[in-house]
């Protein structure tokens, strides 16, 4: 019996030294965790970009509190990229938002100027085509007949250097037979003849004098002759460019005060403007050149030039005044 009493002090002290033990180790690992917690206050958040510390929050706050409409970057106080505004010309990018500002604040419009003007030019194409059963054949004849023609158009006063060739060809006419042979029954192809193509471009100075340039090679030239088109210009264009700029800003500042108005703003200064493209004046719905008999002799061919369209089209940007 005192065996048994003396054992059972001795469990009851070991248990409750493990106790002791418990509650020192939470203990411990309670403030171990508050100083990991105090330690990490001044890292970075989460998305933060690499090396960034501090208080971000902080930096971010005085970033937008100075009331712009600046994109503020996480912990920068830099203003973020401005998106390129719709409509902005390719490859413009930066160099529109250092002129600019980085926002893409403004009136964008687009002005286009046009003006009409008589055609002082025609450039007419004109070719002759032979076939025959041998290449030598179809290219001496080709070569007879735009002889006869060139010489035809230089005697009616266009000159020499005003006569270009665009196009020369020579190709094989062929049908397709149908043969038996080791292969079998089949198809190929049987040369009977060549085309011979010669085609020059005209151009005709004198307006008036178009329908008899025509009229002269189209005889020459025989059964031979190709009128393929006709187009209207005029000689030099570039002395409308300054009239028809002026058309294209005007449309453009005009474009941009009515606009302007209907939002209940003022226009500001213009900021940016390009020119997008000029058109090379160029016949529209030019006639085809025809020849009519009528008692036994050729009418003149009637051509009527019209006018060129010139047109330059801009895009502008205006300030936003108020």
């Amino acid at each position: 019996m005192s065996n048994v009493k003396i054992r059972k002090p001795a469990t009851w002290l070991l248990v409750a030294a493990l106790a002791v033990f418990s509650l020192a180790a939470v203990a411990c690992a309670d403030t171990t965790a508050d100083e990991k917690i105090a330690s990490n206050d001044d890292t970075p958040a989460i998305g933060a970009p690499s090396g960034v510390g501090g208080n971000v929050s902080s930096a971010g706050s005085q970033g937008t509190s100075s009331g712009s409409n600046q994109v503020i970057a996480s912990g920068y106080d830099s203003a973020a990229i401005a998106p390129l505004p719709i409509g902005a010309p390719v490859g413009y990018g930066q160099a529109f938002n250092s002129a600019v500002g980085t926002t893409n604040s403004g009136i964008w419009v687009t002005g286009q100027g046009t003006i009409e003007i008589p055609a002082d030019v025609a450039k007419v194409s004109i070719g002759v085509e032979s076939r025959e059963t041998t290449v030598s054949a179809a290219r001496q004849n080709a070569a007879d007949a735009m002889e006869s023609v060139m010489d035809a158009i230089k005697d009616n006063g266009v000159s020499e250097d005003d006569i270009v060739t665009t196009n020369f060809n020579i190709y094989p006419q062929t049908i397709w037979v149908e043969v038996s042979d080791s292969l079998g029954r089949h198809s190929e192809p049987r040369i009977t003849g060549y085309t011979v193509s010669n085609t020059v471009q005209v151009t005709v100075r004198d307006i008036d004098n178009l329908s008899p340039v025509v009229d002269t090679a189209a005889t020459a030239g025989g059964d031979l002759i190709r009128i393929n088109s006709i187009q209207f210009t005029v000689d030099d264009s570039s002395v409308f460019g300054e009239v028809i700029r002026q058309h294209a800003a005007a449309d453009a500042l005009a474009k941009a005060d009515v606009y302007a108005r209907a939002m209940g703003v003022t226009l500001g200064p213009l900021v940016y403007l390009t020119e997008i493209g000029s058109s090379v004046p160029m016949a529209y719905g030019a006639p085809m050149a025809e020849m009519a008999a009528m008692g036994g002799a050729f009418k003149s061919t009637p051509i009527s030039s019209g006018d060129v369209n010139l047109s330059v089209t801009v895009q502008a940007v205006f300030a936003i005044g108020g």
